[in-house]
């Protein structure tokens, strides 16, 4: 074998390994977190029963289907309430994979719903678990790390308006002796948004979410869904910032969505993102957008469910 190409390709394999490793140490929830126009639990535990009702809500997502072993990952939630409203349970799961490593994890929140007003409550949540990751810890024989995952999150809402400030992880996090708070993403949220008949058959849902993280510029989404009958939805969103404040790193990008009422119990979707793939993979042409399918199911619904 030709010396050059060989050491072209180890010196790949080893890029490939320690992008692989630090990038498992934040995607894992990274993955949950994007969800969080379909099920805001994801990123604030006081949305945890604001809806009243049992629901569950799975995901499929694949990046870059023309790549092969490109990242995929399959999430599930489920939250209700119990004591007539008064407290919010939730659970959510994501297993995710990339490239040669797969990452795991679980938790589960709990919120208070207390009225404010006549019009307003008030949801104060907290939620707690572990995330399974296979970084070598060099000073240890183990091949995977689990980590604990802690976050608080309150949630103000009214028919027609919401407001949500949470953290969803508040740890510091090491791996032996070394920190890895550096990839080990904390974000601060602040989210709004809210729900108007347009008229008897349209209703518009506009949200926007500012995203706050250490050494990274400020984040902000907005965007807005329209659903006509109850039936039918479609909506775009708009990423922009949120590029590590030390280089530039263009991460801003479209996400458009399709969703149908199929029945009384069931919801689907498909979503799909502009975003680019990681520098690893920036050699490979053809599209590398993210693909999303998504399965709701909500066994005793009480109405027509907005978020």
């Amino acid at each position: 074998m030709n010396t050059h190409h060989f050491l072209i390709k180890v010196n790949f394999f080893l890029l490939l390994f320690f992008f692989a490793s630090s990038q498992t140490v934040f995607a894992q929830r990274e993955v949950l977190y994007e969800q969080y126009v379909q099920s805001p639990m994801t990123i604030n535990p006081g949305f945890t029963g604001v809806r009243e009702t049992f629901n569950m809500t799975a995901m499929f997502r694949r990046k870059w289907f023309n790549i092969q072993n490109s990242p995929s990952s399959q999430t599930f939630t489920a939250d209700g309430t119990v004591a007539n409203g008064k407290f919010g349970i939730g659970f959510m799961a994501l297993n995710d994979q990339t490239s040669f490593f797969t990452t795991t994890g679980f938790s589960g929140s709990f919120a208070y719903h207390l009225a404010v007003s006549d019009e307003w409550k008030l949801g104060l949540g907290a939620q707690g678990g572990i995330n399974v990751l296979p970084v070598v810890d060099l000073t240890s024989p183990r091949n995977n790390t689990v980590l604990g995952s802690f976050g608080l999150g309150a949630w103000l809402r009214s028919d027609r308006l919401y407001f949500g400030l949470s953290k969803p992880e508040l740890l510091t996090q090491n791996f032996g002796n070394q920190a890895i708070t550096s990839v080990y993403r904390r974000p601060l949220y602040i989210m709004a948004g809210g729900s108007y008949e347009l008229n008897d058959d349209i209703m518009l849902l506009p949200h926007i979410l500012f995203v706050q993280e250490k050494d990274h510029e400020l984040r902000f989404d907005f965007g807005s869904r329209f659903w006509f009958n109850e039936k039918v939805g479609v909506g775009a969103s708009y990423r922009a910032g949120g590029g590590y404040k030390s280089f530039s790193a263009k991460v801003d990008y479209l996400q458009v969505s399709a969703e149908v009422q199929a029945g009384k119990n069931i919801r689907l979707g498909y979503f799909y993102s502009t975003r680019q793939a990681e520098q690893i993979y920036a050699s490979y042409s053809g599209p590398k957008g993210i693909h999303e399918l998504m399965l709701k199911f909500v066994p005793s619904p009480n109405g027509f469910q907005k978020y």
